[in-house]
């Protein structure tokens, strides 16, 4: 097993060395995972590999609460495929979670354009000319780092602590359901290489704005526990204007919604232009958020699942989301 996954590791290292234009692509929405699993890449081929053209890319602007990360200014929002031999999506289950799908669909059909696909999500739709795709990983990040770790590339503090902030944030700090013995293995790896822990619970855990907070208080005190048992909670715009908040404070509170044991799954449904997002969430074992999800436009996993849909919020509250 290890030594089949040496050589898809050594088929990309040998691509990348045969590359002279390289796109590295993070998914819309962009979250930590994304983002560093992209960025470690860029950090990685100018450290071991010379005469690259590198562009970070991202159809959505990058978000300021990230504005800490290393490389985050070069992220480009303009991206046609026929500048670059080689094109790499991180984290991304879908075509249309690239950003990509619709106005360049050429870049999907595995023949046209040199595409790698590194992702974890149970969802992906196997888009790429090569896929990479662990779901048994809780992070693409992991499975970054273990191209790292086998092929024996170069890495810095700063890159190790990187990988390690993505691992950490999509385990919600090691406390999802995601977590097993490879991310405490790999996470004690990066910290063997001197990887920043406290600095990145620092980041992610204690720096909450007093707007971040009080929203969070309403979205809590605003939820309701129906009669199967799902916690929903709510946001639309006007509770984000009245606390001087913006989309980005939104993301972390759904844990805190999906604390309780005595609940099926917890629903957060929120308000964006003409769309919903639902992310949902759920402890337990006999639970497949996906049955839900997969009925709209959706991604991610069993216990941690999102959809979006056309729709204003007074109709959602009324969807009947059962699995």
């Amino acid at each position: 097993m290890l030594e089949q996954k040496y050589r898809v590791y050594l088929n990309v290292i040998q691509k990348i060395k045969q590359a002279k234009n390289i796109a590295l692509i993070s998914h819309k929405n962009p979250d930590i995972d994304t983002i560093w699993s992209s960025t470690w890449f860029y950090q990685a081929i100018q450290d071991n590999f010379l005469y690259k053209k590198l562009d970070l890319i991202c159809v959505d602007v990058i978000p300021q609460k990230y504005n800490f990360l290393a490389h985050r200014e070069k992220f480009k929002q303009d991206f046609h495929p026929k500048n670059y031999d080689l094109i790499i999506f991180f984290d991304s289950g879908s075509k249309s979670q690239t950003g990509f799908d619709e106005k360049f669909p050429e870049l999907f059909d595995g023949k046209t354009y040199n595409t790698i696909s590194i992702d974890h999500h149970i969802t992906n739709e196997i888009y790429a000319k090569q896929n990479i795709l662990n779901i048994t990983y809780s992070s693409t990040t992991m499975i970054v780092f273990e191209i790292l770790l086998l092929t024996r590339l170069t890495i810095s503090k700063q890159t190790a602590t990187h990988l390690l902030a993505g691992i950490y944030t999509d385990t919600g700090g090691f406390k999802h359901a995601n977590t097993n013995e490879v991310t405490y293995f790999l996470a004690g790896k990066l910290i063997e290489l001197w990887a920043d822990f406290q600095k990145i619970v620092e980041r992610f855990f204690k720096n909450n704005s007093l707007s971040t907070i009080k929203l969070w208080g309403k979205i809590l005190s605003d939820s309701f526990i129906d009669e199967r048992g799902v916690l929903y909670s709510y946001v639309n715009k006007s509770m984000l204007e009245s606390f001087w908040a913006n989309y980005e404070d939104i993301s972390g509170v759904i844990d805190y919604l999906n604390m309780s044991e005595w609940i099926t799954y917890s629903a957060l449904l929120t308000q964006k232009w003409e769309y919903i997002k639902a992310s949902l969430r759920t402890l337990r074992d006999d639970i497949d958020l996906t049955q839900i999800a997969k009925q709209y436009d959706w991604g991610w996993h069993k216990k941690a699942s999102w959809f979006t849909t056309k729709a204003q919020l007074e109709e959602i509250k009324s969807f009947n989301l059962k699995i």
